[in-house]
């Protein structure tokens, strides 16, 4: 099977790794900035294509956009092909509009690797099988560092990246709440803060309610002097804690705390049973689950290894009504 690569940043290089770790080759990539193109080209032993148009235009099974948030809707669109499953990074748009045009294609993947963290899918069992009550609550502390050059490179424009740390970085964890859950959100709002000379906000609380009584608070900052991500879950009589650097925290073991023995066993048990991925990066297991997916057939929707834009709208829309609603 052959890929190809629109944006060869961060997220391009991660997704060529991801890719020849699962067996698949790297056809192509593009990218606007000539050195960055050659560099990922070379990581991957692809050609260099002159314009996205051609790089859409290469055969291919498999294509990711990894190109700037704003980009991500009208590339997802380009690179759509009947039998080629298109992976899109987070945040997949930057506008509700963008989002509801993605739904519309056939054969997109949101890129959501949290989803794929044993320590994730371990809390998300828990809710289900009813450990955490009726309307548990949820804490977010997204401590995270970005210093000047990370901004130098288009972040810091609204134009040119489209969001800040809610929706660029933060819609993983948002995302993850909402996955954990597994219900409606009835409304979302937040406060946000900005950095000086920073269109986009580096710092933001988000508190999100949802249907049944449940409430998840998150506080995300660029402005920490070390990357720290904790969540926090509480109810029936339990907390249970994930804690890991910005890099793919899911993938660490949960503390559970429980006054009741019994329950402290059955929560223990409960994760020792969840096949979910211990270490990050958890993009490689992300993708090589979902091309098996691809493999046998499944389209966009039909397990979780391969999930779809509906099932990543709760948080999306979220994030949009948060914007909205915002405190600046």
């Amino acid at each position: 099977m052959r890929a190809i690569i629109c944006g060869a940043g961060a997220a391009g290089r991660m997704h060529a790794l991801a890719y020849r770790a699962a067996g698949v080759s790297v056809a192509c990539v593009f990218d606007p900035n000539p050195t960055q193109a050659a560099a990922l080209a070379s990581l991957s032993g692809a050609r260099v294509a002159p314009s996205a148009e051609a790089l859409f235009a290469t055969d291919s099974e498999m294509a990711s956009v990894c190109s700037p948030p704003p980009l991500h809707a009208s590339q997802a669109e380009r690179a759509s092909r009947p039998h080629r499953t298109v992976f899109v990074e987070k945040p997949l748009a930057a506008r509700a509009s963008e989002l509801e045009r993605l739904a519309t294609l056939n054969g997109c993947v949101p890129v959501l690797q949290w989803r794929a963290g044993r320590g994730l899918l371990a809390l998300r069992a828990a809710i289900q099988s009813g450990e955490f009550g009726e309307a548990p609550t949820v804490c977010g502390d997204l401590s995270w560092s970005r210093d000047a050059a990370y901004f130098s490179e288009g972040r810091a424009s609204r134009r040119e990246w489209g969001c800040g740390v809610l929706l660029s970085v933060g819609i993983h964890a948002v995302d993850a709440v909402c996955f954990a859950l597994a219900r409606p959100v009835e409304w979302a709002t937040a406060s946000l803060g900005y950095r000086r000379g920073v269109e986009v906000e580096t710092s933001a609380v988000m508190t999100m309610a949802f249907d049944g009584g449940a409430l998840a608070c998150l506080r995300a900052t660029f402005d920490a002097g070390t990357d720290t991500t904790r969540l926090s879950l509480t109810g029936g009589g339990a907390t249970a804690v994930i804690e890991g650097s910005d890099v793919d925290p899911t993938a660490a073991n949960v503390t559970w705390i429980a006054p009741s023995h019994a329950k402290l066993r059955s929560l223990q048990a409960l994760e020792s049973q969840c096949s979910g991925a211990r270490h990050p990066p958890l993009l490689v297991p992300f993708l090589h689950a979902a091309i098996d997916a691809v493999k046998r057939g499944a389209r966009p929707g039909d397990c979780d290894a391969l999930p779809s834009v509906e099932s990543a709208r709760a948080a999306h829309h979220a994030v949009f009504d948060a914007y909205a609603a915002a405190v600046p």
